[in-house]
Formats: C-alpha cells, sequence, structure tokens
C-alpha cells in the first residue's frame, strides 16, 4: 500500500494537472448535459419538517451555524494555542511536525468541510428566518443552499469515515501523539458535521438528486487545485502526503479523492430514497452508517511488551 504514495522515476505532477483540467471541464459538460441548474430552480432544500415545527426546524439549523462559525472562529482561527500537523513538505519532499496558527488553520480539508457545512446551515436559516417573517426568499440563497448541501453531505461523510478508519488508526500505530485528534473543535469537523446534517437530511427530507452528486466533483476539483496552490505558493506543503500530485499514482489518487465526494452523496441520496419509501427501514439504517464512522472515545496505545 505505501507503494502507493511512494514518487515514480519520473514525477506525475503534469498529468495530474491535465486529468484536473479534463475533469473541470467534465463537470462543466455534466452541468449543461443534465440540467443541474434546473434542478436547483425546483428548490432542492426543505424549511419544513414532517417530525418538528417550523421554528423548531429554524432553531435546531441556527444552532448549527453558531457551532460552526464558533468552532472556526473562536476555537481555531483566533485561539492563541494553535494547531499542530504532520505535513508533507514540497521541496524537500519530507514530512514533519508544523505549528499552524489563524488563517492557516482553514487549509486541511476537515477544515473545508467545516466552513460548506457552516455556510449551508447559515444560509437555510436566513431562508428560514426570512419566511417566518413573511419576507421573500432570495434566489441566490435558495441556489446556493442546494449546491452546498450535497457538497457538506458527501464531504463530511468522506471525512468522518477516513479520520476514523484511516488517521486515528495510522496515528495509534505510530508514536506520535494523537491527543490533538480528540480536542473540541477535531470533534466538531470529524464527527458533529456529519451528525448534524443527517439529522438535517432526516427531518426536513429534501429534494435530493443523484445528479447533484457533480457538486462532490467540483468541490474535491477545488479543493485539490488549492492544495497544490498552497503547496508551491503558500505554505509550502501538503496536508496529506497523498495528495501530493508528483507521486507515483498522483493522477489516479487525486480523480478518485474527488469521485469519492461524490459517491458518498449518491449512497446518501440512495438512503434518502429509502427512507421516503420506509421510513422504519432507511433512518435506522442512516443512523447506523453514522454511528459506524464518527469515534468520539480516544483508543489507547497498545504498548509492545519486550520478550
Amino acid at each position: 500500500m505505501a507503494d502507493i504514495f511512494d514518487y515514480g522515476e519520473k514525477d506525475q505532477h503534469l498529468y495530474t494537472y491535465g486529468l484536473l483540467i479534463f475533469v473541470s471541464v467534465f463537470c462543466f459538460i455534466f452541468v449543461e448535459l443534465f440540467d443541474v441548474v434546473g434542478i436547483l430552480d425546483g428548490r432542492v432544500i426543505s424549511l419544513n419538517s414532517d417530525f418538528i415545527s417550523e421554528e423548531i426546524l429554524l432553531i435546531f439549523r441556527t444552532m448549527c451555524a453558531i457551532l460552526a462559525f464558533y468552532t472556526i472562529f473562536v476555537l481555531m482561527i483566533f485561539d492563541k494555542v494553535g494547531g499542530n500537523m504532520n505535513p508533507l513538505f514540497h521541496e524537500q519532499r519530507i514530512t514533519k511536525n508544523h505549528k499552524t496558527m489563524g488563517l492557516e488553520r482553514m487549509v486541511p480539508f476537515s477544515s473545508w468541510t467545516l466552513i460548506v457545512f457552516g455556510l449551508y446551515f447559515l444560509s437555510v436559516s436566513i431562508l428560514g428566518w426570512f419566511e417566518l417573517f413573511g419576507y421573500s426568499l432570495p434566489k441566490f440563497l435558495l441556489l446556493s443552499s442546494g449546491i452546498l448541501l450535497p457538497m457538506t453531505l458527501g464531504m463530511s461523510m468522506i471525512t468522518a469515515t477516513v479520520v476514523t478508519y484511516v488517521i486515528i488508526p495510522d496515528e495509534v500505530s505510530s508514536d506520535r501523539d494523537y491527543n490533538h485528534l480528540f480536542k473540541t473543535h477535531e470533534m466538531v469537523m470529524h464527527n458533529w458535521t456529519v451528525i448534524l446534517i443527517s439529522f438535517d437530511v432526516i427531518l426536513s427530507q429534501p429534494n435530493l438528486n443523484w445528479k447533484l452528486a457533480i457538486f462532490g466533483l467540483i468541490i474535491g476539483i477545488i479543493y485539490t487545485s488549492f492544495a497544490y496552490l498552497w503547496a508551491i505558493y503558500g505554505g509550502g506543503y501538503y496536508v496529506y502526503s497523498f495528495i501530493d500530485p508528483r507521486i507515483k499514482y498522483g493522477p489516479i489518487i487525486m480523480l478518485v479523492l474527488a469521485l469519492a465526494i461524490s459517491l458518498f452523496y449518491v449512497l446518501i441520496w440512495l438512503v434518502s430514497l429509502l427512507i421516503e419509501f420506509n421510513l422504519f427501514i432507511g433512518i435506522p439504517i442512516y443512523l447506523l452508517w453514522n454511528y459506524s464512522v464518527v469515534l468520539f472515545k480516544k483508543p489507547i496505545r497498545e504498548t509492545q511488551s519486550s520478550s
């Protein structure tokens, strides 16, 4: 497995960039061909619920938005302690510890997940308050919330899954300190985002469509492009070593990562159809899926006994 993330005889970054451009063009064609804008015009999000009142749903969404931006600004950007990561540095091609402060803490994909999560709940909260007080709903917010929802669903699910089944086990098996992965802001990014957006889907039952999966691919392309630019012209490092476009299978890894966000969204869309068909089957399956990808309890590192 490690060989997949190694460098080959020749850097693959030009092939990765070429594939990035090709996928970007594909996204544009897909949006036009399948009339994705028309789907957004038909309103994706719902401002009502069959389970709770409109007011309670609105309060829930407003609290989710507050949680997101409190975490972003108070617990992360303006936090005086800062954070730590072990990124891959572009020039030296080595992984080493790096302290992050301020806006730099918004570089990781999990931070982007929290930002998109917060923007979604902010937009639907504003729409809810507008409707509650009888104002006309801004079309921009209706369209943007319809875009942000599939992005949030795919990003939060893949973030929780990768952190629980890849990042945390890798840190536990190493000799590095992994206590930072269980700090409050990390719990919000890795666990509460997926839990809360899932509850929102169950409560509001939005009009999801498989074609909206294209926005998962789009945000994947945007983030990988940002990651490349950040490593070359910004911080000088890749938060995740496997995202370096120069590695042996860089083009394939880039494509798989972007598609994975869309795939998780499609799976959630399928579960939403099951919920629509039978609440008593669909909702437990969705909740069990959530339960399987979140991790609140810090695992204990096993100490090797000398023989």
